[in-house]
Formats: C-alpha cells, structure tokens, sequence
C-alpha cells in the first residue's frame, strides 16, 4: 500500500468510525423519541431542521467549498479564510433582515416559539461552518471528524435529558444548537489560520468557485428536505414523523459513501492540480466499491426485514412506512455512488457540470413529490427521489468520463452482490419457521444476517480482507 494510499485509508477510516458512531448513537436516541414524543413532535423537529438547513445553505454560498478549494491552493490562505469568513457573516446578516422582514411567512415558527431561536441556531451555526473550513483545508480531517462526532454527542444527550423533562420539540432543538456550539469551540481551539487584510480580488476567487458550489449544495439540501416540507404541506405532521424516521434510518446505506466523501474531497483537489488524474481515477473505482458495501446488503434487509424493524424498533404507527423505507434504501444506493461522482467533479475544479446533474434530478423530485404526494403518500416522496438519484448519477458519470476514465471493479462487486444473495437466501429460510414475531426474533436475524454477509465477502474478496484488516493497524493521530 502507497503513502497516498495509507493516508487515503487511515483518514477514511477515521471517518467512517466517526460515521458509525453518529449514526449508531442517533439510531437508539430516535428510537427514544419516537416512543417517548411520538410521530407528530419529531415530525414538527424535522419540519424545523429542513427549514434550518435551507437557510444554511443559502448563508454557507458555497463557500465552504470555495473556501476549502483556494486555501489547499495554498496561496494566501490566510486572505482567503477572512473573506470566506466575512461573505458568510454578511449573509448572516441578509438572512436575518430577510426573516424580520418576512416573519410573518413563518407563523407557525412563530406560534410555537421558535423564530428567534432559529435565528440564534443560524448564528452559531455560520460561524462553525467558517471555522470548519480552515480545519478541513489544513488536511487536519481527523480532528474534523472527531469534533463532529462530539458535536452529534452533545447534540443527543442534551436533546435526551430535555426530552425526559417534558421540553418536547424545544429540547430536541435546544440539543442541536448545544452540539454545534461545542463543535465551534473545539475547532477554535485547533485553528490554523488567522485574519488578516483580504482584497476584492480574493472575494471574486472564492466566488468563481462557490456560485456553482452554492447551487450543487443547494440541490443536495434540496434533494433531503424538499419532500419533508411538501409531505408536511399534503398529510399530518405525523407522517412528517414517519418519513423522516425511514428517511434517518436509511443513511447507515451511505456509511461509506459518506465518509470517503469528506476524505477525499482535499486529497483529490489537491491531485488534480498536481495533474495525477490516474490517482484520481483509481481513488474513485477503489471508492464506489466500498460505497456499495454497506448499500446493497442493506437493501435486501429492508426488503426482508423492514416492516418488523420499523414496527419493533420504532412503534407501531411507524410501520406504515414499510414500503417507503424499501425505495429509499434503494435510493440510497445510487446516492452513494452519485455523491462520489459529484464530489470528483467538485473537486476537479469542474463544479458547473456536477450541477447539471443535480438540478435535473432535484427539479424531477419537486415536480414528482408534488404529483405523487397527494396520491401516494410516502410512497410517493420515496419514489420521487429514488428519480432524482437515478437521473443524478447518469448526467453526472456522463461528465467525469469526460475527465478522468471511470471503470468499476467488477470482480468486488460480484462478492459484494453474491454474499447479499446468500444472506438474502437464509433469512428467506428462516422467515418461513413458524417463529413468533419479537423485537428479539429481529434483532437476532438483523446479526445473523450481518454474520453471514461479511464473512462471505471476507472469504470470497482477499483484497476487502486485507484491507479491512490493515484497518486495526492504522495510525490514528
């Protein structure tokens, strides 16, 4: 294995157990909030949190792309961490008059006490997203993943202990707001930059590169919360509840995907401007295998076991989401690929095409999600962005081919696909045993699956196995 390859590996990794466990501590906390608040209460959170993350994006600009993309240039870092810095404050600003002015468009943000503390949540929020920044650009991705991973600890054990005292929504908003704050503070500490005099001339750089960033982020955004806000339009609040509980539970398909995506998108950047475009190239096909590790499996345990998980795990109104939680899962495996794709694009200094692909596919959610909705419930939102991926990931492979050579590696995915098939058949065999249905019965299937699956592909891909023990050997600091 190469020095390239080792960082790749052991910043990946970094993520990818930083990943596991966010999601994992999530995972039990929801099921805590499903059964002590219910579907309406986390569907109003969710309602909250897409309306947050929108006006994030619309402050961020893109700059937390083109910020990163001219600082791991290495020329006048410093120049370019104070006007990012200072684009996104004004933005701050914008949104903040925008809302005062247009306050009365969130009468239900009003209602129930959470307008100024939306505001607050903004605030803090631009300033973590600034000082991140300088933290992912300084290659210290270790640090990053381990600081969101705090952040996501605070986040769940404020929101618990609020819960428990009866704060209901405002605690779960409350335990986000904490966890970014602490966040912000941790990287304040490790920041290697510092402010100083920047020019029109590095605003104008930053944005050459972000208006594009600004417009891929936003239909990425788009893509994960433009159908909680059109379900919320069309049905209760509680099936808000329902679809983004699968919605939540989905992401342990994009473990992978995810984490090589925050540790590649540096590295990659930087290999495309020294003109290593076969590391590139290699780096993305080595990268979509692992991203369908986790996916495909995945998907064929929803198509088993979804009902029961969804009906045990989190309560019984949550089971109607059975069907959606399948097609999600499904969604989830051409996202993994498609957001890969997307971010070799970025990378590559080609953010105009990674757009294209995005907004076709985010503008046929909308449209779809509007149609389907009303007709289809949840199924139908699922539907819709099963159509945004699937149309995502061919534009945008239509686009890197014109960049680097795009190739799969056929043989792993045949484990990978052959090891699903083999779970698929003992779990099949053992539903049909007139066992009694129990959160333990599930529970016992979900880890025998999961035993079957990877020690089949262990067995069968001796290059996943090396490299899955090579993992144990890793530096980690």
């Amino acid at each position: 294995m190469s020095d390239i390859q080792r960082e790749v590996h052991r910043h990946g990794v970094m993520y990818f157990i930083s990943s596991i466990g966010i999601t994992l501590i999530g995972f039990l906390a929801t099921i805590f909030y499903a059964h002590w608040v219910g579907a309406g209460t986390l569907g109003s959170y969710f309602v909250f949190l897409s309306v947050f993350t929108l006006l994030g994006v619309i402050i961020d600009l893109g700059i937390s792309y083109g910020g990163t993309q001219r600082i791991c240039e290495g020329k006048e870092p410093d120049s370019f961490f104070t006007a990012s810095l200072a684009i996104r404050c004004g933005m701050f600003i914008v949104v903040v008059i925008a809302l005062l002015l247009f306050q009365d468009r969130f009468i239900d943000l009003k209602n129930a006490g959470l307008f100024w503390i939306l505001i607050l949540a903004l605030g803090i929020a631009a300033l973590q997203a600034s000082v991140a920044v300088s933290i992912g650009a300084s290659n210290r991705l270790g640090l990053a993943a381990t600081a969101t991973l705090i952040n996501n600890l605070i986040r769940i054990v404020v929101q618990l202990i609020a819960i428990f005292l009866g704060f209901q929504v405002y605690g779960l908003v409350g335990g986000l707001i904490a966890g970014i704050l602490v966040e912000l503070l941790i990287e304040l500490k490790y920041m290697d930059y510092h402010l100083k005099k920047f020019s029109w001339s590095h605003v104008k750089s930053l944005f050459s590169f972000s208006g594009w960033a600004f417009i891929v982020n936003t239909g990425t955004t788009l893509f994960d919360n433009a159908n909680i806000l059109i379900i919320a339009y069309f049905l209760p609040v509680s099936d808000v509840g329902i679809f983004g509980v699968c919605w939540t539970f989905s992401v342990f398909a994009l473990f992978v995907s995810t984490s090589l995506c925050n540790t590649l998108y540096v590295k990659v950047s930087r290999w495309n401007a020294a003109g290593k475009l076969d590391t590139v190239s290699a780096s993305l096909s080595r990268a979509t295998t692992y991203s369908l590790v986790f996916a495909i499996p995945m998907l064929a345990g929803g198509l088993i076991l979804g009902e029961q998980l969804l009906f045990f795990i989190y309560g019984a109104s949550f089971a109607a989401g059975a069907t959606a939680l399948v097609i999600i899962i499904a969604a989830r495996i051409i996202q993994s690929i498609y957001q890969l794709y997307s971010n070799y694009l970025m990378a590559t200094n080609h953010v105009q095409t990674a757009f294209y692909g995005l907004g076709v596919g985010v503008t046929v959610n909308i449209i779809l999600s509007i149609i389907l909705v009303p007709i289809m419930g949840l199924s139908g939102a699922a539907v819709a962005s099963f159509m945004n991926v699937l149309i995502s990931s061919i534009i945008g492979r239509h686009f890197l081919e014109e960049i680097i050579p795009v190739f799969i590696e056929k043989q792993s995915i045949f484990h990978i696909i052959t090891s699903t098939i083999i779970m698929s058949i003992v779990l099949l065999v053992i539903s049909f045993i007139p066992l009694p249905k129990s959160s333990m019965i599930t529970a016992i299937m979900v880890i025998l699956g999961s035993a079957i699956y990877f020690t089949t592909l262990l067995k069968m891909d001796k290059q996943l196995k090396e490299d899955a023990f090579s993992t144990l050997n890793i530096r980690w600091f």
